[in-house]
């Protein structure tokens, strides 16, 4: 699932190579990739020009003069740009190969540039969406979803995390972490290298951490998202951890493998019926 660093990589994409230039044209293939009040619809993108791209969690906002574009790739959405006037990015869920021949058919949105470029919006499980909207109507759409602060935002500071997770008495830690509403852009790889790096076991309890535990995984959570962020994520198939970034992930998708610290076999169980990888001697319950 594209989390926090990847769908921060198709931000900084179109934030770097797609502002200020008319969409000249369309392609939408899948109509319920659209969601949008009566009388608007994806025709109201031509001729407008994206002047800005912001992302908080897993949602990116595009803002187009007084219309605005919520994209949220659910599971397996990609956003891929290409054109000779532009140097191209991919992001997002590494399937289809980023490399693959454009469009194709899990590819429901093309949109065309003034300057050639191409912007594609494919999806193999078709959860994606792009939700049209005046951009008035932003803080309305936001505010049901309760957003907790993102996790490289500048209100994500270590007061905030030892304040939040000190209301969370009955949490578990890796179900927490997953919360969108206490911290938002996180998810499954991401928490699992958070909590292994922080030696601490994702069915732990929140309260019974110490202050110092506590401060042990917020500096984890902020030194994996700095190593994720700049490679636009972790690179994972088919379940299995890719040498493409040496030893990143460091545990997930890496299961019978030998723990970089200590040595032992990692596992794979599940919590909250998610996928979980840990290691048995540097994460127990305690």
């Amino acid at each position: 699932m594209p989390e926090l660093p990847e769908v921060e990589a198709a931000r900084r994409g179109i934030a770097e190579q797609l502002l200020d230039i008319p969409i000249v044209r369309h392609d939408l293939v899948l109509p319920k990739l659209i969601v949008a009040p009566d009388g608007l619809g994806v025709d109201a993108l031509i001729d407008r020009r994206i002047e800005s791209a912001e992302r908080h969690g897993k949602y990116l906002t595009l803002r187009l003069g007084d219309l605005a574009a919520v994209i949220h790739l659910k599971l397996a959405g990609q956003i891929v740009a290409r054109g000779d006037a532009i140097p191209g990015f991919a992001a997002g869920h590494p399937v289809p190969a980023y490399d693959a021949p454009l469009p194709h058919k899990s590819t429901h949105l093309t949109l065309t540039f003034d300057n050639g470029a191409l912007l594609y919006l494919t999806d193999i499980r078709h959860w994606a969406r792009v939700h049209l909207m005046s951009v008035d109507d932003l803080p309305a759409y936001f505010a049901p979803l309760r957003l907790g602060p993102d996790a490289i935002g500048p209100d994500f500071t270590r007061e905030v995390f030892h304040a939040r997770i000190r209301t969370r008495t009955l949490a578990r830690l890796k179900p927490m972490l997953l919360d969108q509403t206490f911290i938002a852009g996180l998810g499954n790889i991401y928490v699992d290298e958070a909590l292994y790096r922080a030696r601490l076991h994702p069915e732990r309890l929140a309260r019974t951490l110490t202050d110092e535990e506590v401060d042990r995984l917020y500096d984890a959570i902020v030194a994996i998202l700095a190593i994720a962020v700049p490679i636009g994520g972790a690179s994972i198939l088919n379940g299995k951890a890719s040498p493409d970034h040496g030893d990143f992930p460091f545990i997930h998708g890496r299961k019978g493998n030998p723990c970089l610290n200590c040595g032992a076999e990692i596992l794979k169980t599940r919590v909250d019926d998610r996928g979980t990888y840990l290691c048995p001697v540097c994460q127990v319950v305690s």
